[in-house]
C-alpha cells in the first residue's frame, strides 16, 4: 500500500549493527524512527522487525467527547497505520488509512491502532483503541446501547449519539488476529460491545483498549477507559474481565483552587477522594502473573500511580506504588521490572506533547534505579519493549501529529536510588527474582546470539 506523503520526509532509520554502541557512562537515547503521529506500542516480530503502532490524527468526520481529553471532542478519520522497520531495510507504513480518532485541528490524543504483539508461532495480533462511549462507535453498537441506558449522571458526560452522528469507526475497540501481508483482520474480541453489556468496573461506560501482551494461548489487554484488565483466549473461546480498583487519595493532594468537573471524583469520608485508575500498561511477569501499571485519572496526581499484580486467583493486588503517570511496563532478561513514566509531573497545566518523563528499573530487592531521568530526552513517552539485541526501545513523544519517535536506550546506568514501594510489592519482587531465569517478556523473539554477546560486553 502507498505510504502517506506527510511522513516520508521525516522517517529515519538506525540499528546497533550500523551505528555502533556508544561508550559513554550515562544513558543516551538513539533515534531509530520518527515522524509518527501519536506513537503508541512498540514491539518486535519473530524475525527482528520493529513495529510501531500509529493511532493517527483522526479527521473531519463525526466527533465525540472523550475522557482522555477532558471531554474535548475527538473526531473520526482514516489516518492510522502500522510503521514497520526491518533490521536491514527502510521503514514503511502498512495497514494504512486505518480508522482513527483525535482532537481537531491539533491531531493530538489519537486513538486507533494501539499495539501489536506476536504469539510463539509468529502469528500477529492487533489491538485498537477508542477513548469514549462505545455506543457512539457505529450503528450496531448504538442500537445495542439503547437497550442498556446510561444513568442520568452519565448522560451529561457521554450522551449517546444519534444514527446520523455515529463515528463510523467499527474497527476500533477490538482485538484482531491480523495478516500483515494482506491486511486481513479476524476479530477475536469486541471491547465496545462487552463494555456496554457488562461494564466490569461499574463506573462510566467508556472503553479504550490500550496495551496488549501475549503469553501462551491467551491475550492480556489493559483497557484504560474501562479500568479493566482482560484475559482472552486467542481463539476467542473464553474471556475474563478484572476491574482495577479506584485510587484513594487525600483531598490535600489536589492542586489548590482546582475546579473539578462533576462526576469525575468520588467524595469519601475522612477527607479522601477516589479517582479512576486508568490502567495503561501490562506485562506477563517471570512468575506468570499479569502486572498492570496505571496512569491515574483526573486530576493526575504525582507519585500516586500504582502497579498491580494479578495472579491465578484473578484478584488485583497493589504490587508497588509511588510512581507518576505510568504508560508501560516490561521485564528485562534479568527479571528487573522496567517502568516507563509518561511524565514525572502532573499533566495539568503542562504541554501534553512535551512532558519530561523517565524510565525506572526495579530490581528484585526493591531498589529503584533511574535509567533515564526527566530532562534527559524522554518526553510524553508511551511504549516500551526489549529488542533482539537486548536493548530497551521506547516510543517517545507519544502525543501529537508527526512528533512521535522510537528511541533505543544506550550506555550504562549512572545512578541508583533506593526507593522502597509497598511492603507487599517488595516481597513479591523477591519471588519474581527467584524465577527470573524462567521468565517471559511482553513478546518472546528468538534472540540473535551475536547481538546479545555484543550487548553484554558494554
Amino acid at each position: 500500500m502507498k505510504l502517506k506523503s506527510f511522513a516520508l520526509t521525516s522517517v529515519t532509520f538506525c540499528f546497533t549493527a550500523i551505528c555502533g554502541i556508544p561508550s559513554v557512562q550515562a544513558a543516551t537515547l538513539t533515534k531509530i524512527v520518527d515522524g509518527i503521529s501519536n506513537a503508541r506500542g512498540v514491539s518486535f516480530g519473530p524475525d527482528g522487525t520493529l513495529y510501531v503502532a500509529e493511532p493517527g490524527i483522526g479527521g473531519n468526520g463525526n466527533c465525540q467527547p472523550s475522557p482522555s481529553t477532558l471531554f474535548q471532542p475527538i473526531c473520526a478519520g482514516n489516518s492510522g497505520s502500522l510503521v514497520k522497520v526491518t533490521p536491514g531495510g527502510q521503514p514503511q507504513r502498512i495497514l494504512t488509512n486505518f480508522q482513527s480518532l483525535a482532537e481537531q485541528p491539533s491531531g493530538n490524543q489519537g486513538a486507533g491502532i494501539q499495539d501489536i504483539q506476536f504469539d510463539s508461532l509468529g502469528n500477529a495480533y492487533l489491538l485498537t483503541g477508542f477513548a469514549g462511549y462505545p455506543g457512539n462507535r457505529d450503528l450496531e453498537t448504538l442500537n445495542l446501547g439503547s437497550q442498556f441506558p446510561l444513568p442520568p449522571q452519565q448522560l451529561a458526560t457521554f450522551p449517546p449519539s444519534t444514527p446520523d452522528k455515529v463515528l463510523n469507526t467499527p474497527l476500533l475497540a477490538q482485538l484482531y488476529k491480523v495478516d500483515l501481508n494482506t491486511g486481513k483482520l479476524d476479530s477475536i474480541f469486541d471491547f465496545a460491545k462487552y463494555e456496554i453489556t457488562n461494564n466490569p468496573d461499574g463506573g462510566d461506560v467508556v472503553t479504550n483498549p490500550y496495551d496488549l501482551s501475549i503469553s501462551g494461548d491467551s491475550a492480556y489487554v489493559v483497557d484504560g477507559g474501562g479500568n479493566t484488565a482482560y484475559k482472552i483466549k486467542l481463539d476467542g473461546s473464553e474471556s475474563q474481565a478484572i476491574a482495577i480498583p479506584k485510587n484513594i487519595i487525600s483531598k490535600s493532594d489536589l492542586p489548590p483552587g482546582l475546579e473539578v468537573p462533576p462526576g469525575l471524583l468520588d467524595e469519601l469520608p475522612g477527607g479522601k477522594i477516589a479517582i479512576q485508575s486508568v490502567p495503561t500498561g501490562g506485562v506477563i511477569g517471570p512468575d506468570g502473573a499479569l502486572y498492570v501499571g496505571e496512569y491515574t485519572g483526573f486530576p493526575y496526581p504525582e507519585d500516586k500511580s500504582r502497579i498491580f499484580r494479578i495472579g491465578e486467583d484473578g484478584n488485583p493486588e497493589v504490587y508497588l506504588d509511588g510512581f507518576t503517570h505510568i504508560t508501560d511496563l516490561t521485564f528485562d532478561e534479568d527479571g528487573n521490572l522496567l517502568v516507563l513514566q509518561f511524565s514525572d509531573t502532573s499533566q495539568l497545566g503542562g504541554d501534553i506533547t512535551n512532558l519530561p518523563g523517565s524510565l525506572i528499573k526495579v530490581a528484585a530487592d526493591g531498589t529503584r534505579t533511574t535509567l533515564v531521568a526527566a530532562g534527559q530526552g524522554l518526553d510524553s513517552a508511551d511504549g516500551i519493549d526489549i529488542g533482539p539485541d537486548g536493548k530497551i526501545y521506547i516510543t517517545n513523544r507519544g502525543v501529537g501529529a508527526g512528533l512521535g519517535e522510537v528511541v533505543r536506550v544506550d550506555g550504562l546506568v549512572a545512578e541508583t536510588i533506593p526507593e522502597p514501594g509497598s511492603v507487599a510489592g517488595l516481597l513479591a519482587l523477591a519471588s519474581v527474582g527467584a524465577t527470573a531465569a524462567m521468565g517471559k517478556r511482553k513478546r518472546l523473539p528468538k534472540l540473535d546470539e551475536e547481538l546479545v554477546a555484543k550487548a553484554e560486553t558494554v
